[in-house]
């Protein structure tokens, strides 16, 4: 593994925090019960999609760097973390803002985070992993019945052993 963890360095830390802060502001646009639910994640989704209603897919990947996509992603990521997973980012990753996603949330112990993690990976090792930003961007493209509480239920059924 490398030097520096990919669940606690300065970059992640920072990340968190300024989401966070984030979050709560645009919290107070959006009001809902935002208690870090399962359930609270279709209130996330409706008041994204209305957020972009009369948007394309591409305002919003245009959007992906600020608050109003950021603060969103935070949320989904913390309820993940609710359900089982830990943010993650790779210390070694560069932060080029044309292409740099933000943190992860994956399960703890992900062999992707050892160098010789081919060794490591059976296809049968199968671990939830998911970027929020890529998920909140993802959810105007996918069809029913997909929906942006389906990232969450990968991360529950993986904590109950159903992955």
């Amino acid at each position: 593994m490398s030097e520096q963890q990919w669940t606690d360095h300065p970059r992640l830390r920072t990340w968190l925090s300024d989401q966070e802060a984030a979050f709560a502001e645009w919290a107070e646009s959006h009001p809902g019960t935002w208690d870090f639910s399962t359930s609270s994640i279709d209130a996330l989704e409706r008041a994204v999609r209305a957020d972009f209603a009369t948007s394309e897919w591409e305002d919003v990947r245009a959007a992906q760097h600020s608050p109003r996509v950021m603060a969103p992603a935070w949320y989904l990521g913390e309820v993940c973390v609710r359900a089982g997973a830990v943010w993650k980012l790779n210390p070694a990753a560069p932060m080029d803002p044309e292409t740099w996603e933000g943190p992860f949330v994956g399960v703890p112990d992900d062999p992707m985070e050892d160098p010789d993690h081919e060794d490591l990976y059976e296809d049968e090792d199968y671990r939830p992993a998911a970027v929020p930003v890529a998920e909140l961007r993802g959810m105007f493209l996918k069809s029913p019945p997909w929906r942006l509480r389906d990232v969450v239920g990968e991360f529950e059924e993986w904590g109950r052993g159903g992955a």
